[in-house]
């Protein structure tokens, strides 16, 4: 009801970037893994959580110096983007909303219940991700899983993968179909996953995944009726 007439005039999409930004790293070295945060400040404005996601771009490369991945390799990373991120952590004035460890397992899971084969095909590429399967028909080592080919060739040769995560994924934001959130300061913390669970290889080169672009973005709801700007169904 909120996101229709007569209480919704516009929706603005809002950019929120890391509180501290990306650090990249050197010559055999991996990329850090914790002390992702994101804190939306915001508490004059309600949001649309249900439709916020995460923006990544993330780029593969062998370890020793940065070099690109050769498009012939055996190596890609596995899953969807969803495995990018191994915890997340929701806290609002200390209080603890929301924290689920390990979520790329569940969410792989709940992607292969909820995506239809189309879905898979489609839209879900914006997403990163490739059902995994066999063909047969193909002789080549490299090609006989087409997902992970797929994403090979999507992210070798020195290309950033643009991914987005939506964020009702995750169980908290997927109960806000219908809810809004009050006004609250909301505190994100994130875990990355180990390169070592995101990359499949059969070389035993050591490659890795560096986040180029880490971002949330949130739709922020503009509201026709400025005395009452909200059905009173609030979380």
């Amino acid at each position: 009801m909120f996101r229709s007439q007569p209480y919704l005039e516009n929706t603005s999409y809002v950019q929120i970037n890391l509180d501290i930004p990306l650090t990249f790293p050197g010559n055999n070295q991996f990329q850090t893994k914790t002390g992702y945060k994101f804190t939306v400040r915001d508490r004059d404005n309600f949001y649309g959580w249900y439709n916020a996601y995460l923006r990544v771009d993330f780029k593969f490369e062998a370890k020793a110096n940065g070099a690109n991945i050769g498009g012939g390799t055996e190596s890609a990373p596995i899953n969807g983007s969803f495995s990018l991120i191994k915890s997340l952590k929701l806290s609002s004035a200390g209080k603890k909303l929301y924290e689920a460890d390990k979520i790329h397992k569940g969410i792989f899971i709940k992607n292969l219940l909820d995506f239809s084969d189309d879905f898979s095909r489609s839209v879900a590429k914006n997403q990163f991700w490739y059902l995994d399967s066999n063909d047969t028909t193909v002789t080549d080592g490299n090609a006989t899983n087409l997902a992970m080919r797929a994403r090979a060739l999507l992210s070798h040769g020195g290309l950033i993968v643009k991914t987005i995560i939506p964020l009702n994924r995750y169980s908290f934001f997927e109960s806000l179909t219908d809810r809004l959130l009050p006004l609250l300061q909301l505190e994100f913390e994130i875990e990355l996953q180990n390169d070592q669970e995101m990359i499949f290889q059969n070389d035993g080169t050591a490659r890795r995944i560096v986040v180029r672009k880490f971002e949330l973005w949130i739709p922020q709801l503009h509201s026709l009726v400025k005395d009452r700007p909200w059905p009173m169904k609030i979380s």
